[in-house]
This record gives C-alpha cells, structure tokens and sequence, in this order.
C-alpha cells in the first residue's frame, strides 16, 4: 500500500503495554496527565513539520491515540518520488508517507516526555501502529465519530482498568 496518496488515513496508537500513561476519563470527559498534554501538542503540531499535511479530528486516550491525518495534494507534489522510491524499506523512509509522520510523531512525544520527567529510558509507545485509509467521504465521517465517541464509550474498553 502507498501511505504517501493525497487522502485521509484513520490511525491509532498505542502506549507501551497499553498502560494508562495519558490520563484518565472521568464522566466522560478526559483528564490528560502532564504526558497526555505532551501527546496532544505534539498532534496538534504536526502539520507544521510536514507542509500539506492536516492533523484533523483526534483524540488522546488513557493509553492510545486516534486520528485522522490528512495528505494533501500539494504534499504529494512537495515529495517528488520515483516510483523505486515510494514505498518504505528498512532504514529508508519516504518523506511525506503516513509511517514517517507517525515515526517522526512518536519520537517527538517520547523525547519530550523522557526530557520533562528526567527518565531516559521511559517507553512511551508500543512498537507500531494501527492504520486505515480512508476512502470516501462516508468513511471519513464515520471515522470522525468514532474519534469523537470514543471517551463515552472507554468504559467498554477492554484496557479500561
């Protein structure tokens, strides 16, 4: 699959064995701890470090992330890319593709987060992640309110503690 198409991409991720390090919900509202602020600002700024990308509708959890990154078609021509090129290999990633946003994400909040609690060798993340490609409009807006239900529906959760 070529995560580098101009078009919206549902992901999630996971904290590191899925522990509640992002805060709390609490009737039905979240309480992010000092790491889930971290999380939040480091999603919301991710369309600064990659032009022609939007952090749309998202959501920070007790011990995961959603949300929909959106590629525009002017960041598929900012990354020009030949077709040997375009999909991810080992130790070579593709600027502008939904794996190098989330890698350059995670390790953003885990810097930050290992800094502000002077614990170097903090795991923040679980090992990869969990995406899906949106594609129409109905599946954007079901997306979309499955982000935006998702704290009313924590108490389902299987990692709910």
């Amino acid at each position: 699959m070529d995560y580098s198409q101009p078009g919206a991409y549902f992901v999630t991720i996971c904290a590191f064995l899925n522990h509640c390090l992002f805060g709390r919900v609490e009737s039905d509202r979240i309480d992010l701890s000092p790491i889930g602020e971290i999380v939040r600002s480091c999603w919301v700024d991710i369309p600064n470090h990659f032009p022609g990308l939007k952090a749309d509708t998202f959501v920070v959890m007790p011990n995961h992330v959603h949300g929909i990154l959106a590629i525009e078609e002017r960041a598929r021509r900012a990354v020009p890319l030949r077709d040997e090129e375009r999909f991810e290999t080992f130790r070579k990633a593709v600027p502008g593709t939904v794996p190098t946003i989330v890698r350059n994400y995670k390790a953003a909040v885990t810097k930050r987060v290992r800094y502000t609690t002077g614990n170097r060798a903090m795991q923040v993340w679980q090992s990869n992640y969990f995406e899906r490609v949106l594609r129409n409009g109905e599946e954007l807006a079901n997306a979309s309110r499955y982000i935006q239900e998702n704290i009313a529906m924590w108490h389902l959760d299987k990692h709910n503690p």
